[in-house]
């Protein structure tokens, strides 16, 4: 029976249809000369029928992409057969000079370089290193310079994005080291493993590009929120509230000596321990990382609950905890709250001290001194705002 996939064609005598010979088969294997390389470098050593022809299959692509003998022996013998292809599965393949993504974006070459090693990205002195993502990132710079952005605020922001992308590259690849170890003897099923990291890879792109839009858009709307009460505007829903951020101290160096899962762990603990704790007329907003994030019109309340979550953390033996309160108006959206207090209470909790609770001058004036005491922390010129803030640290008064 013909193959219905097989096309026919017209013979030209008879006018009948009539299949084409089949093609010959690719002959499996690499050429014999090869076969003898791979056998004498001991690489099929102990491999028969299926699966000595899976591990030349292996072996011949990562020929194909260039990779010697010697770097094969070696990978073999450190059973590092699966990483290697997996490595060059998934790196891709160079198109541009570090000349031609200049021609091609009009940056300066020392421009774009400087702009990739800002970013993360390394710079390549010659050959074709980079791609089409490549040209992509350099005309970003270009973007931002026909924005009228600050030149070396674009190179700051350009930074701090480099070195934090190492940290959400550490906690994915955490997600498949279990599952790359379980191909360490099998590199042959590296190559589906490859097909699925790209497929996560491309997942994650598009979540960290959300979350920096979504984070980006809410900062701006903060932003006009507080510019909109300067001016005596009108801004539907917006209300005078407090605004708490709690973080963990230390996390970012914890994340240096502990691996991902058990740093993951921290955080969850932290998540938890807030959901347990806050109630209403507290509301937890959100957690990010090692910080959560709660809002009260209710400013005792709120300094309540942030002293609790400090004196809980030490409790439960968690890295120390601290806070920082601000006041002022804020507008709900989407399930969360956006305003100058956020802002501010994100920039006052950088500057709190362990197990400390830190508030703004405005939040402080809120409090009923009957039950909270307070002492100055001192004037603060905290990121992004323009006057110096002068902050107090709060407690509980005792019991009489």
């Amino acid at each position: 029976m013909r193959n219905p996939r097989q096309p026919r064609r017209i013979t030209p005598r008879t006018g009948r249809l009539v299949s084409p010979p089949p093609r010959p088969l690719r002959r499996p294997g690499p050429p014999p000369t090869q076969l003898h390389e791979f056998e004498a470098a001991g690489l099929l050593d102990g491999l028969s029928g299926s699966d000595r022809s899976a591990r030349m299959g292996v072996l011949n692509t990562l020929i194909e992409d260039g990779v010697s003998i010697d770097e094969l022996r070696a990978a073999s013998r450190t059973n590092r057969l699966a990483h290697l292809l997996l490595e060059h599965a998934l790196a891709p393949k160079g198109r541009y000079g570090i000349d031609e993504i200049s021609e091609k974006t009009g940056v300066t070459v020392e421009d774009a370089r400087r702009w990739f090693r800002a970013i993360g990205r390394g710079a390549s002195e010659d050959g074709t290193f980079y791609d089409d993502g490549d040209l992509d990132l350099a005309r970003g710079l270009k973007q931002y310079r026909d924005l009228g952005l600050d030149e070396s605020g674009i190179f700051a922001a350009a930074r701090v994005l480099g070195r934090n992308l190492w940290t959400v590259a550490d906690a994915a690849d955490a997600l498949l080291q279990e599952r790359l170890e379980a191909t360490r003897d099998h590199p042959e099923v590296a190559l589906r493993y490859a097909v699925e990291v790209r497929r996560i890879a491309d997942f994650e792109a598009q979540i960290l590009a959300h979350l920096i839009a979504t984070t980006l858009r809410h900062q701006l709307r903060s932003d006009a929120v507080g510019i909109a009460r300067d001016s005596n505007l009108q801004v539907r829903g917006a209300q005078e509230i407090g605004v708490c951020f709690a973080d963990l101290v230390g996390f970012t160096l914890l994340g240096e000596q502990v691996a991902p899962a058990d740093l993951g762990r921290v955080a969850e603990r932290l998540d938890g321990m807030a959901t347990d704790l806050v109630l209403p007329p507290v509301r937890l907003v959100k957690t990010i990382g090692d910080a959560v994030m709660l809002v009260s019109a209710d400013p005792n309340a709120l300094a309540y609950t942030a002293l609790d979550l400090v004196q809980a953390a030490r409790a439960e033996g968690l890295p120390p905890l601290r806070a920082g309160i601000a006041w002022g108006t804020a507008v709900p959206s989407a399930g969360d709250w956006f305003g100058r207090p956020v802002n501010m209470a994100s920039r006052v909790v950088a500057v709190a001290p362990s197990h400390e609770v830190v508030v703004t001058g405005e939040f402080y004036d809120e409090l009923d001194t009957d039950e909270f005491w307070g002492e100055p922390a001192g004037s603060h010129r905290l990121k992004g705002i323009d006057v110096p803030q002068e902050l107090f640290g709060i407690g509980r008064r005792s019991v009489a």
